[in-house]
């Protein structure tokens, strides 16, 4: 009797442990993770250029992707394993597109959902209230994303929502999110602070989650507006700094100057490919 009973002990604990072994056996241990960024602006059949790429060139993008053994994450699994929550692919990749544009879904979306890859849309506030509340909207060749366009990329699955600010992608007065000469801090604070509520509560209102990311226009950043947003609940800031980037686990500082190769259209995806991989050695 006294040996059944501690078989079946036994079992009971082999059974109650196991996952966690396996759990604990699967854990990514990694440190430190390689991260590429591509930066995407149009996806257009009529036109191509340095921020232009054709929807059959990003196509052959995805599949070079895959043929190199990348594989697409999110920001929020980037975020998550920097933060010592989540683990990530041998080789991710991180696709990111600015501005907006409605081309983004109009001709990405369909070959995101073919390859079963994943993306960020880093969205201009101010373009997006116009193209809603003016009715001009859903034209491949000039328009930006309506409200209820972006909260179906985010029902759909396949897209993150990013903020690209609300009302500061300008050259003049301000460069970008860049300080103002003669503006003082505080009042370089109070402008930042509104423009972020402005985007936000345009998301509110319209049943979209806040962002966590956040793209700096034209690249411009520095300290002030760098702490600004961490403290605001932003985890991970893109630059235009090229390059390919080193994310930590346990270091959600490494993600508040996160690089970005910029596809350019003029350049095939096999010089993608090898761009990207010239960053490794």
């Amino acid at each position: 009797m006294l040996k059944k009973f501690f078989c079946f002990t036994a079992l009971i604990v082999l059974a109650f442990f196991t996952p966690s072994v396996r759990a604990c056996a699967n854990q990514d241990t990694r440190t430190e993770i390689k991260l590429p960024v591509v930066m995407y602006h149009s996806v257009l059949k009529s036109k191509s250029g340095k921020y232009i790429v054709s929807p059959s060139a990003f196509e052959e993008d995805l599949k070079a992707f895959l043929k190199s053994g990348y594989t697409f994450v999110f920001p929020s699994e980037v975020i998550d394993f920097c933060l010592g929550d989540g683990s990530l692919p041998e080789k991710p990749v991180l696709i990111t597109f600015d501005d907006g544009h409605y081309n983004n879904m109009y001709y990405a979306l369909p070959l995101i959902e073919k390859y079963n890859a994943k993306a960020l849309i880093s969205f201009i506030g101010k373009f997006t209230e116009h193209s809603t509340s003016s009715g001009d909207h859903s034209n491949p060749n000039y328009s930006h994303l309506t409200w209820a366009q972006l909260k179906q990329l985010q029902d759909g699955g396949y897209f993150e929502i990013g903020n690209h600010t609300y009302n500061m992608h300008n050259y003049k007065p301000r460069f970008g999110v860049a300080q103002k000469t003669g503006e003082s801090r505080e009042e370089y604070l109070r402008n930042l602070g509104e423009d972020l509520a402005a985007l936000e509560g345009k998301l509110s209102e319209n049943g979209i989650g806040k962002p966590q990311t956040f793209a700096y226009p034209f690249g411009k950043y520095n300290d002030t507006v760098q702490g600004f947003l961490s403290d605001n609940g932003y985890k991970m800031m893109f630059t235009c700094n090229e390059g390919v980037s080193v994310v930590r686990r346990g270091s959600p500082e490494s993600l508040y100057k996160i690089r970005r190769i910029n596809r350019d259209g003029n350049m095939s995806s096999d010089e993608l490919i090898k761009k990207i991989e010239s960053f490794y050695r």
